[in-house]
This record gives structure tokens, sequence and C-alpha cells, in this order.
């Protein structure tokens, strides 16, 4: 009925173009975009956002061509001026704005099926509940009551064997690590033929098999290689570089253990996309569709992060951008680490904390590191199976080191019985 049906939310033209011309001019205010709706913007202004949006990295330059291409006009340049400081407050005010719009539609739309009996009030306190949680996750607060409650449910069901951790899919690793509660931000570093990406697929593809939904990021590996990576263990010959040299039981045995995984909940992204705001975009809306118990992202040195001057800067950035993620999405996220040519120079190139690239900025976000280690390759009597994977650091945790056993050839990883060598300290 007339009367009944909300107006859009009215910015206005001026303060669209000064907003966009504040995503235009400042590079680092990019990583807000995701904070902003763009269905309340004009038409032309919606365009223009969609550009930005989608060439976040660019520079401004190339980015007012690629915008006069799109609209084919300059008009979007005409927004007053403003500093970084006041942009970042139009953008609050935009949200407050968008979500007093829609908490007017949510009331009129309740109110309309309250009248029909249609909606019942619990079900209504339900939905301004969530509309109230969604609206407001930058910044949620609770009671020390609510927490209470909370901290009692947690305790109670793991007593009642219903706790929600994931455990380590690999034998004995739980004799030093922790299971997994979610909101964890796990490194595994390692220095280049060590076995990063070996150790994360073993643990994906076990968590699958257990039935977890894993995501798996993948930055300069496809998923073909991947997938014949996973299943190598069931054969001699390499997957990826000479399947031509399986004979006909060995090809028709490899396409049923592939068809086997068939109803596995693990999901790959081999896009090559890089940039930290577009993978955590992706991952979020990954988790919304299928709700993950785990996240890989292999790994952390490619991603990127613009308007950093130094990769110290960068990788500070991402790394918080990981946590407040894992944080968001009650969601552990393992990310896999190169380390320095330091490690070289340790005895018997057994790494370090201080060893990770960057190590002030990794260490400090990181509420897991654990540093991987291949004895052969600095001791020749060694054995090439021999394994350790070193806990340096764990929140409200123990550290030490846990062996393993490495098939390289079958990319096959096993945790074996704590010996005398093991130890936790």
């Amino acid at each position: 009925m007339k009367g009944e049906c909300l107006p859009m939310l009215q910015l206005g033209i001026e303060g669209e173009r000064t907003l966009l011309k504040a995503l235009l001019e400042y590079e680092e205010l990019r990583c807000r975009i995701d904070e902003i709706d763009p269905s309340y913007l004009s038409e032309e202004s919606r365009k223009i956002f969609e550009v930005i949006s989608d060439n976040r990295e660019m520079d401004s330059t190339r980015l007012c061509v690629q915008i006069y291409n799109k609209i084919g006009n300059q008009k979007f340049y005409d927004g007053d001026f403003i500093t970084e400081v006041g942009a970042n407050y139009l953008i609050d005010d935009y949200k407050e704005l968008v979500g007093k719009n829609g908490l007017q539609r949510l009331c009129l739309e309740i109110s309309k099926k309250l009248k029909k009996g249609d909606m019942k009030v619990d079900e209504a306190m339900e939905k301004f509940y969530a509309f109230q949680k969604e609206s407001s996750s930058a910044f949620n607060y609770i009671s020390i009551k609510e927490a209470n409650e909370l901290q009692k449910k947690a305790h109670t069901d793991i007593w009642n064997n219903r706790g929600n951790r994931l455990h380590w899919p690999f034998k004995f690793f739980e004799d030093i690590l922790n299971g997994l509660r979610g909101k964890e931000l796990v490194v595994v570093a390692g220095e280049t033929g060590t076995g990063k990406t070996a150790f994360m697929l073993n643990a994906a593809a076990l968590w699958a098999s257990f039935g977890k939904t894993v995501g798996y990021i993948s930055l300069e590996i496809d998923v073909v290689d991947l997938k014949d990576r996973m299943h190598q263990k069931d054969f001699a010959v390499n997957l990826s570089a000479e399947s031509e040299k399986l004979d006909g039981q060995e090809r028709e045995r490899l396409l049923r253990e592939i068809d086997k995984t068939g109803e596995q909940r693990l999901f790959f992204c081999d896009s090559g996309v890089r940039s930290v705001h577009s993978i955590i975009a992706g991952i979020k809306l990954m988790h919304h569709i299928h709700r993950f118990d785990v996240v890989f992202i292999d790994y952390l040195q490619l991603m990127t992060c613009p308007g950093k001057q130094t990769k110290d800067m960068e990788i500070g950035e991402i790394m918080g951008s990981l946590k407040a993620l894992a944080m968001e999405i009650r969601v552990p996220i393992i990310v896999g680490s190169q380390l320095n040519r330091e490690v070289g120079k340790n005895d018997k190139g057994i790494p370090r904390l201080s060893n990770l690239r960057e190590s002030g900025t990794i260490e400090h976000s990181a509420d897991v590191v654990i540093l991987l280690y291949r004895p052969i390759l600095y001791d020749r009597n060694a054995s090439p199976d021999e394994y350790q994977a070193i806990v340096a650091k764990q929140r409200s945790g123990r550290t030490g080191t846990l062996y393993m056993h490495f098939d390289m050839k079958r990319q096959i990883m096993q945790g074996v019985v704590p010996g005398e060598r093991a130890y936790a300290r």
C-alpha cells in the first residue's frame, strides 16, 4: 500500500561522491570496502564502487582511468575533499544510516506478519536479535552472566564428550598440542624442501576423511596437483609428472581412489588471488555456505596487502587480519610460512622462532607456531624419513618436539610413538 514502502537510503549524490573519492585517494582505506553496502548507493555510484572494489590494489591514477572507461565522465571526482580520518567517520556514518534503514524495513516486515498472525512474538524477537548481531558484528559485548554461562557450557560439553574441539589428526600430537577450539591462528613454518604443503595437505585430507569440513586456499599450486599429492600415498609413480607410466590396473585404481573422496567436504581455491582482503572475503563467503571446521592457507609470504611501506608491515597487517578473521568466524586458520636463511647457522639447522621471516609480527599474532624440521637436510647420516614438528609457541599450552615419519616419495606423514628423544618442556 502507498506510504508503507520505505525509501532507499538518501546519502545524497555529493555525499556519495565524497565517500568514493576518499576510497579512490586513500589506498589504505580500501580495507573497509567490505563494510559498505553498495545496494544503497545510486546507480552511477554503485558502478564506481564496483570498479574500486574489484581493483583495490590499483593506484589512484590507473583507477581513475578504469572508472572513466566504466561510466564515461569524470563527475565522480567532484566530491568534497576529506581527510583519511574524516573518511573513516564518513564510512561509520554511512553504516549507521544503512543500519537504521534496515531496521525500519525489518520493523515494517515484522509488524505486518504479527498483525496477520503469520509470526509469533518469539520469532519476532529472534529476528531482531539476529539483525542486531549481524549489524554490530564489528564490536559485540556480553555481560559477566552471559560469559559465565558460555564458560560453564564449554566445560560441561567437554566433560560430556560434546565439545567442539578439533583434535589433531596425527597420532600422539596431543601429547603436547591442545585440540583446536576455533578462533586460533596457527603458523606452520619450514624451509624450502621441508614439506610445509605436505604437512598441511596430510592434515587436511585426514580431517576431511574424519567428516570435517575443510577449506584449502592454495596460492601457488593448482587443485589437480594438490589432489595428485593427496593420492600419491597409493602409488610409486609420481602422479603429477609421470601418470602415463601407470599400467591399466593402476589407472583404474587411481580413478576409483579419486571417486572415493567425492563425498568428502573438502573445498579448494586455486584462483591465484593473493590480496588478503579478497582472500578474507572469499573465506567468509565459503564459510557462510559450507560452515568450515578448519581453513588452510598455503602460504603467508605470497599474500599481499597494499599500502604498506615494508614487507614487515605488510606481514603484520596480514597476520592481524587473519587472526581477526579466525576470531570472527570462530574457525581455526592454519597458514604456512617460510623460514629465513639464517636457520642454516643454527646448531644442526634446528629452527627457532627467530628464524621466522618477519618473525616479530608473525610470532606476536600466532596462537600456535609449529616449526618443521628434516634432519637429513643437515645430517647425511640421518634417516630420510625422520621428521620433526617443533611446537615453538602455544598459548595456554606446552612447547616441545613431536616426532613423525615422512615418506617423501609417497607424500605420507604419520606421528610416531614418542621415544626417549621426544620431550616437552
